[in-house]
């Protein structure tokens, strides 16, 4: 070993480790390199992973349920990862409330749930961690009159009319007690829609506000309004049945964890 050390740095040119009292370290420039043998090998055992599913010839099914606000974002990503690692299983997405998606994902019709809430009590044992900080933000179309606007309050909002999503959806509990907060109420005339395409093609033919998701709202012709504390529901976590059967399903899981990168990455971009 320390003679493979010797001939790297001397092909460098510099030293890769140095000593610090009894203790060796890295330098700086050995700090670099070891980062990219990190990737190196994890892309490795990944090209490892996938060769393994295809050769073996990984099938079956696998069912992921999401909220409207998280669906969008995850499912062509996740369709397009699992194409590339088990291109033989099949995939079926439901987008549903969450009290719903959690009922079946306690009953074994779903093997993935992607949430924005927790759920209730009394729906069987879970797993779960949190996949993703992306926040539901205000928008308007670019036309608008608050678009262009470097500073907005919640004051401004009054009389507005919005794109709603259903009453007894968390996001509009939210949003509801956010407006009331502020001494406000939504208007008659809203619309109410949970489409996210239909969504974005009105708020660019009429004045109205909605509610989106972070990530469709800064890939899309929309304006995110800079009010402070309007950013709800900020956090995407997934569900699993702890212990399922399913074989499919800790490949779909590293799945998800691989477009979970993706999409933080894109939001820091």
């Amino acid at each position: 070993m320390s003679k493979q050390l010797a001939d790297l740095e001397e092909g460098l040119g510099t030293p890769v480790l140095e000593r610090v009292g009894n203790r060796l370290r890295f330098t700086a420039v050995g700090e670099v390199l070891l980062r990219h043998a990190r990737e190196v090998f994890h892309q490795i055992e990944r090209a490892r992973y996938e060769v393994d599913a295809l050769t073996s010839g990984l099938s079956g099914r696998i069912a992921v349920g999401a909220v409207p606000t998280v669906l969008p974002v995850f499912a062509p990503e996740l369709v397009l990862e699992l194409k590339k690692r088990a291109p033989h299983v099949s995939v079926s997405f439901i987008e549903a409330t969450s009290d719903r998606l959690f009922l079946m994902l306690a009953s074994g019709s779903l093997d993935i749930v992607l949430s924005r809430t927790e759920p209730q009590e009394g729906v069987g044992a879970l797993a779960s961690r949190a996949l993703l900080d992306d926040p539901i933000v205000v928008v308007c179309g670019r036309a608008h009159p608050l678009a262009a606007r470097r500073t907005v309050t919640r004051a401004d909002l009054a009389g507005l009319p919005w794109i709603l999503p259903p009453r007894e959806a968390p996001t509009f509990v939210a949003l509801e007690r956010w407006l009331q907060r502020g001494g406000l109420e939504l208007p008659a005339g809203c619309v109410q829609s949970v489409s996210i395409q239909a969504n974005e093609t009105m708020l660019g033919l009429y004045p109205f506000l909605a509610l989106m998701p972070l990530t469709v709202a800064r890939r899309g012709a929309l304006a995110i309004l800079p009010i402070e504390g309007a950013r709800f529901l900020e956090t995407v976590r997934l569900y699993y049945g702890d212990g399922s059967p399913n074989p499919v399903l800790a490949t779909a899981l590293d799945c998800v964890a691989s477009v979970k990168v993706r999409i933080a990455a894109s939001l820091h971009a």
